[in-house]
């Protein structure tokens, strides 16, 4: 039904009349913009103005329902005639008196706030909202590809705090994560207002987050809810919808205008609350990418004013294939809502610069739990990895992983042609042919895996194995990174099921799914392109606090599998081994930030700093320090700017599907004075690049030696051993290994 339809102007006059009449209305979002601070977004004169006439007008009751502190409201709407309710209901004021709902004690938050702090100092663009009674994380300027380490790490503190305080709760908002007690809700804002209203009144609730649906849902039949679309597009209980806070505004004035018996036109008014057509956009989709996680599309600007793309690996390999093919990438949002909301999932508009439509999902705090953090991260990871002992298995996180996979094609199919080629990725996406197959979809599917596949007899440790392999049957293509991987899943195709098992196909239930070792690969004149002056600044400074050491660099996200422990043993070792490299050599070992709740994290964590101080203690002198570690992330400038300047690449995990680190460093060497890479020989990265120095990292002395050699080796032998890597790099770039994958893909139907 339009705004302008008859009906709906003659419903809203009805209502607009009405005597009492209540509004409830959020703040941020709803009557102000949303800005780049929560200071920023502040109350102009001209709002101020319009809730004063509405709050004075005979038979109304205005109310402003925030999460923000009281003291800040009532700075802006001092007026007694004007009801208030601060963060989100811990605190609201009527006629001119403030007065706290319930007994709350927010002291457990003090210490809270301080953590919370530190890490928002971490991640440019975090920050902390300290409240009287909850705490708050913004995190709307921080880059869409960074948010998830930061929300991450910053999940794991918040869920520790509320496993040991169970009367908090964690809120997720429109990109700010909230923590405050669980009694507290704007929903106990609905009744106040009834009651302070009068006899027989009638409601209008107007806001725009997950926060404000606890008021829609507890409006009566005769009250009327609005959703501020100011952000993503969910599922909602509001019945009525508005665009932004400048319709709010106008259809708050025609309120106003209408009460004052002046019945003007209305410019706009609320419509419908409608989800968009499934049909208007199934066409359009020609290939869907699924994933965990989704890309970040956005073009960011330079120091010198040029737009350049802010991607990661996986999206320069998929963007071009998506965009020829008039694409959409469905992934999780990264955000999370309470078990009981409402599961939001939305479609972004088609972004212009690249081509490609993005759709997602947001997990419930449960899903989160033991889907992301359980299932995928706890038992396929490790599994998957060959790391029998940290293994953990529970019904309710398979439980989990399957409901998530219906989740994701409950909003591909209706938007998705049912011939599309569909490409899913990674361990968490195992179950999605199965799901999709079931809900028709007869198109080509293909699946890359880019952690390797275990053996039959690690694989065989899942419950599960059975339907998890029967399940990815259902795809047309498989593919990995090395032979090994397909032989893996070979064998245990053989084992576990009534399958017949070629070379390079399975067949199963009338069907044949291909197998193929495609190894993934970078674009390597990322990493020589010109570095911006800051970012030569910032390196030039990190080199210099090495004084005349000689750089070995590490790079690895915070992971049990990327063998950091050993590997600072085995440099160690080396000086045990060899005295002379002492004040010679420094390590410098970057570790982003990586599953931060999950507590095995915590203790790989924990164990590489105390390795790190005791390697300093005993080796380092006042004017050398033998390791470095920090904690945090680079971006791929400065990571570019580091590999140049490393005489060896230390990258030596105990099991890794491919390793692009390997990748990276070699494409950014100076091929007349290249530095020497030093690659374990379980990473999928060495089947391809047998140029490396290949070295055991779970061989300590062994490793100490190989990286003695690399120190050593002479510049003859070292431009001979990067040309060839160089080749290896460029000849399967990450553009054409995706083009491969989707012509496979086609060739095999």
């Amino acid at each position: 039904m339009d705004g302008s339809n008859g009906s709906t102007t003659q419903h809203w006059l009805t209502l607009a009349r009405h005597t009492p009449l209540g509004i409830l209305c959020d703040l941020d979002g709803t009557l102000v913009p949303f800005a780049s601070t929560p200071e920023e977004a502040r109350p102009d004169a001209d709002l101020i103005a319009l809730v004063n006439m509405l709050a004075k007008q005979p038979g109304v009751t205005m109310s402003v329902v925030s999460g923000r502190p009281k003291s800040w409201l009532e700075a802006f709407f001092p007026s007694p005639s004007v009801f208030l309710v601060a963060e989100h209901g811990a605190a609201r004021r009527g006629m001119g008196a403030w007065e706290n709902v319930g007994e709350l004690d927010p002291t457990p938050l003090d210490a809270l706030a301080i953590t919370i702090e530190q890490l928002a100092l971490r991640h440019p663009g975090a920050l902390l909202e300290r409240k009287q009674t909850t705490v708050a994380l913004h995190y709307r300027n921080v880059p869409r590809g960074r948010r998830g380490e930061l929300l991450i790490e910053a999940y794991g503190i918040i869920d520790t705090f509320v496993a040991r305080n169970p009367s908090f709760e964690r809120l997720e908002g429109v990109l700010v994560t909230e923590i405050r007690p669980a009694s507290v809700k704007k929903s106990s804002a609905v009744p106040w207002i009834r009651d302070l209203a009068g006899a027989s009144p009638r409601l209008i609730a107007i806001g725009d987050d997950v926060t404000d649906e606890h008021m829609f849902r507890v409006a009566s039949a005769t009250d009327e809810s609005i959703v501020v679309r100011t952000a993503e597009r969910r599922r909602t209980a509001a019945r009525w919808e508005l665009d932004d806070s400048n319709e709010v505004r106008s259809v708050l004035r025609w309120i106003h205008g209408v009460r004052a018996g002046q019945t003007p036109l209305p410019v706009v008014l609320p419509r419908e609350v409608r989800q968009p057509a499934p049909s208007s956009v199934a066409a359009s989709h020609d290939l869907l990418v699924v994933s965990n996680r989704l890309p970040d599309l956005r073009h960011v600007e330079g120091d010198d004013g040029e737009r350049k793309r802010s991607v990661g690996g996986l999206v320069s390999a998929l963007e071009p294939a998506l965009r020829s093919r008039g694409g959409m990438w469905l992934g999780w949002s990264g955000k999370t809502v309470s078990s009981s909301e409402p599961i939001t999932t939305g479609i972004a508009e088609q972004d212009e610069s690249s081509g490609v439509q993005l759709a997602w999902v947001d997990y419930t705090e449960s899903w989160y739990r033991n889907y992301y953090a359980g299932f995928c991260n706890g038992t396929l990871w490790p599994l998957f990895h060959s790391f029998p002992t940290r293994v953990e298995m529970s019904d309710a996180g398979w439980s989990a992983y399957r409901e998530v996979h219906e989740a994701f094609a409950d909003l591909a199919a209706p938007h998705t042609s049912s011939r599309a080629t569909i490409w899913a990725h990674d361990y968490h996406l195992l179950l999605f042919a199965h799901v999709m197959r079931q809900r028709g979809h007869k198109g080509p599917m293909g699946h890359f895996l880019h952690i390797p596949f275990p053996a039959l007899d690690m694989f065989a440790m899942l419950p599960w194995a059975a339907q998890l392999m029967d399940a990815l049957l259902d795809f047309d293509l498989l593919g990995f990174h090395t032979p090994q991987h397909v032989a893996n899943f070979l064998s245990c195709a053989s084992a576990l099921l009534p399958a017949k098992v070629s070379d390079d196909v399975v067949k199963h239930r009338g069907r044949e799914t291909h197998v193929t070792a495609m190894p993934i690969g970078i674009v390597p004149d990322a990493f020589q392109e010109s570095p911006e002056p800051a970012v030569v600044e910032e390196i030039e400074g990190m080199m210099r606090t090495l004084g005349d050491a000689r750089l070995v660099l590490g790079v690895d996200r915070l992971d049990y599998t990327k063998g950091i422990p050993e590997r600072l043993q085995a440099f160690g070792r080396m000086l045990e081994m060899f005295p002379e490299w002492r004040g010679r050599v420094s390590l410098v070992q970057i570790s982003v930030p990586s599953r931060a709740d999950v507590p095995l994290y915590a203790e790989q964590r924990a164990m590489i700093e105390s390795i790190v101080g005791r390697l300093n203690g005993e080796f380092g002198e006042a004017t050398w320090v033998p390791v470095r570690y920090l904690y945090r992330s680079y971006g791929k400038q400065q990571l570019a700017q580091l590999y140049r300047s490393a005489a060896v690449g230390y990258v030596t995990p105990l099991r890794d599907g491919m390793n692009l680190v390997a990748k990276e460093y070699v494409a950014a060497q100076d091929p007349e004075d290249p530095g020497v890479l030093l690659l374990s020989q379980f990473a999928g990265a060495a089947v391809e690049m047998q140029d490396a120095v290949l070295t055991n990292p779970y061989h300590i002395d062994g490793m100490a030696r190989d990286l003695d050699r690399a120190l050593r080796m002479q510049r003859d032998e070292r431009k001979a051993r990067h040309t060839k890597l160089l080749a290896t790099v460029q000849r399967s770039n990450a553009v054409t290994w995706a083009e491969s994958f989707l012509d496979a893909l086609a060739a095999c139907r």
